[in-house]
């Protein structure tokens, strides 16, 4: 009986740290039942399931390989575009890279940082941001979720949610989406 308590607790204990970014931004909700899709960029380092209704365009060039989608269907305000793009080159996770993310956000960007951290993501180690900022009179947030996957690749996931309305649970659905993301190695 101990055996089965043990096993009970340590399964429950690592599907709760699955995924550090929804314990982050308070996520308890999934993504609306949509009809998924599911994309491989074109250089097969990753794949994702997208809602099938979405507007996506894949892109990739000798060192990079990019997913585009967004939900055209809603007003740009009520909608948010995600971007997940794997890159070829180091990464090092550390204060350092944290502090000249905080810095081009805020000096090239204009973006104010509203939270940060790292922690683990699909069994790897990662850092994220959410930092907000105002373009064109439209008040916008930007999630950046830098993922390492190899010595010298990286994955990057990118949400934009722009206006007022649900932008928490808009950055919620944009987690969720990105928990769809699956590694090929």
């Amino acid at each position: 009986m101990k055996k089965l308590i043990i096993i009970v607790l340590a399964i429950g204990l690592v599907s709760c740290q699955s995924n550090s970014l929804k314990k982050q931004f308070n996520c308890d909700t999934g993504i609306e039942n949509l009809e998924m899709k599911e994309y491989r960029d074109f250089l097969k380092h990753f794949k994702i399931e997208i809602p099938k209704s979405w507007k996506t365009t894949l892109y990739y060039d000798e060192y990079s390989s990019d997913i585009y989608s967004a939900d055209t269907s809603k007003q740009f305000t009520d909608s948010f575009v995600v971007e997940i793009s794997w890159k070829q080159g180091e990464l090092t996770l550390d204060e350092s890279f944290a502090k000249k993310i905080n810095d081009t956000l805020q000096f090239k960007e204009k973006l104010k940082m509203v939270k940060s951290g790292f922690g683990e993501f699909k069994e790897k180690p990662m850092y994220f941001n959410l930092s907000e900022g105002s373009r064109s009179g439209i008040n916008h947030k930007l999630l950046q979720v830098y993922l390492k996957t190899n010595i010298d690749e990286y994955i990057t996931l990118t949400s934009k949610v722009y206006g007022d309305s649900l932008v928490d649970e808009r950055i919620c659905k944009s987690i969720d989406l990105f928990d769809n993301l699956k590694l090929i190695e």
